[in-house]
């Protein structure tokens, strides 16, 4: 209990200064800066890189708007060194409706096929 308020604390410490720089950078700078900034913090066991995805899902799922994949995974990178090192995701339609991309962390799966475009970071 006590981990995931601090965990909670954690992100919504990161929160505004995520939101805001994800408006106004770009993803390749932004990864960077984000991925130096997670590198430096305590590794996590796999228990509590779990806990940390569970805590941003469910501060992200009640923001204004909803929950925001891209969000979510700029997060995981600022605040888990192995989510850090692994490579960032976007996959992308030619659609341009809404919702109509995803962003992640970890590897290509099947999900790309339901993309035009995948991105690789």
């Amino acid at each position: 209990m006590f981990r995931r308020l601090i965990d909670a604390v954690r992100v919504l410490a990161a929160l505004p200064r995520i939101e805001l720089a994800r408006q106004v950078e770009g993803p390749a700078p932004l990864l960077s800066r984000l991925r130096r900034e997670g590198m430096r913090r305590s590794p996590r066991s796999n228990p509590g890189r779990g806990r940390l995805q569970e805590t941003i899902l469910a501060i992200d799922r009640r923001l204004p708007g909803g929950g925001n994949c891209y969000r979510r995974a700029l997060l995981e990178i600022a605040l888990d060194p192995d989510a850090a090192k692994q490579p960032f995701f976007m996959g992308i339609n030619s659609s341009c409706e809404p919702n109509s991309g995803h962003a992640w962390i970890g590897s290509v799966n099947g999900s790309t096929d339901r993309y035009h475009v995948v991105i690789s970071m």
